[in-house]
């Protein structure tokens, strides 16, 4: 299929497109990288050539390749593993049929090259969820599968200032530190948005993995061998064949990761960032019961994945109130793109020390109807906190929906 879709691609043309989200500069050597982009290098010719350069493209790093090594031993051994996939709308396969995702597919391309019924599943993909969530949400939705190899995917859905940037080292090493084989994966948008130089510089300082179809479809659009439409029907979301060529690329790293040289891992013992979140564990309506609640009504709220949280009645404007023990504490909530929807003001009142006061407008430009998670208190050390959440004045009829928290030890 990949041949194919270069093939059809060779009949058209388009006009160069300008990158500013893609890394353009090689990696260091420290990453175990492929060789660099330059302008002078000789382009390949034939069909065959021009897949070969692009899966070179894609494959940024090997990192250590020791642990990836020892999964795939244990699972041609027989034994029970687990492949696992987090991140946003990609991952979860939106607009495509759930075997046709690049989760799926790589997932089959693994099983088939070093198992069989011994290799098991985890999608955990979740629409417009950005690492942020991804750190608060992995406890239920991909943790208690037990992975041994993870895929993190959050280029696109993810911001680059810093509360990103530690959501997305905190994922990565909590997974470390289970004894997961984790592969970093870069997206990148239509308009070429991608977070990836961010992710890179951790990936390095971890010794990860690292694969950019942001940096492999870079390649083919400036030399006019693929277009947007080819790869994607709308904006971000790969089409069917989009995700063969993703997946594609992550089959490349199985085939020839086992040829790499190995060496002892040993996870880096402080972490690159200041971690917030790191440890979070999230509470929701079934785990988490308000002490008062105000002018809100519990299980009302219709975010996939988040229905049992809190909704504002529009009306009354009560403050609810909820008792949360912990250092960090974040609420996750429903962001909306317009529409009545309030602006609550948080306050977090410690046992010790200052409050914390917050306010969270759920309407953003960009807002889509999805999750989002907003740091309400932070200390640095253990906290009973009573936080009570309502709108402002003036928005007291209008909706706020309320779906979770997440909290550190």
């Amino acid at each position: 299929m990949l041949k194919k879709i270069l093939t059809i691609a060779l009949s058209l043309t388009l006009t160069t497109l300008s990158f500013s989200g893609c890394n353009n500069s090689s990696p260091d050597d420290s990453a175990s990288s492929t060789s660099d982009n330059a302008s002078s290098e000789k382009l390949p010719e034939t069909d065959e050539e021009w897949e070969a350069a692009m899966l070179e493209r894609s494959l940024v790093s090997y990192g250590n390749t020791t642990p990836m090594k020892e999964k795939i031993e244990k699972a041609k051994n027989g034994e029970e593993i687990t492949i696992g996939y987090l991140g946003g709308s990609i991952t979860e396969g939106y607009t495509v049929k759930p075997d046709e995702c690049y989760a799926s597919l790589s997932y089959n391309a693994f099983k088939d090259m070093y198992g069989g019924d011994n290799v098991k599943y985890c999608n955990a993909g979740l629409s417009g969820t950005p690492s942020r969530l991804g750190i608060l949400r992995m406890g239920r939705d991909l943790l208690p599968s037990d992975p041994d190899i993870v895929f993190v995917e959050y280029a696109v859905n993810d911001g680059t200032d810093f509360t990103y940037q530690e959501a997305y080292e905190s994922i990565i090493r909590t997974l470390l530190e289970r004894d997961v084989a984790v592969v970093l994966l870069f997206s990148v948008t239509k308009d070429d948005y991608s977070a990836q130089d961010y992710m890179k510089d951790i990936g390095t300082y971890y010794d990860l993995p690292m694969i950019s179809y942001c940096d492999a479809l870079r390649f083919l659009f400036e030399n006019d061998r693929l277009k947007w439409s080819d790869f994607s029907n709308d904006e971000a979301h790969p089409n069917p064949d989009g995700h063969k060529l993703v997946a594609s690329m992550i089959e490349n790293y199985f085939k020839t990761v086992t040829e790499q040289e190995s060496g002892e891992y040993t996870i880096p013992q402080e972490p690159k960032n200041l971690l917030l979140s790191y440890g979070a564990t999230m509470y929701e309506g079934d785990a988490l019961e308000a002490q008062e609640l105000g002018s809100f009504k519990q299980g009302d709220t219709d975010v996939a994945t988040f229905n049992n949280g809190w909704r504002h009645l529009k009306t009354g404007g009560e403050p609810i109130k909820f008792s949360l023990k912990g250092k960090n504490v974040f609420m996750i909530y429903k962001e909306v793109g317009g529409g009545s929807y309030a602006t609550v003001e948080v306050i977090a009142r410690p046992s010790e020390g200052d409050e914390d006061e917050t306010l969270v407008n759920a309407v953003k430009a960009n807002g889509w109807g999805g999750p989002q998670v907003a740091q309400i208190a932070t200390s640095d050390t253990e906290q009973e906190y009573e936080i009570t959440i309502a709108p402002i004045p003036g928005d007291e009829e209008k909706s706020f929906q309320i779906l979770g928290f997440g909290v550190t030890d």
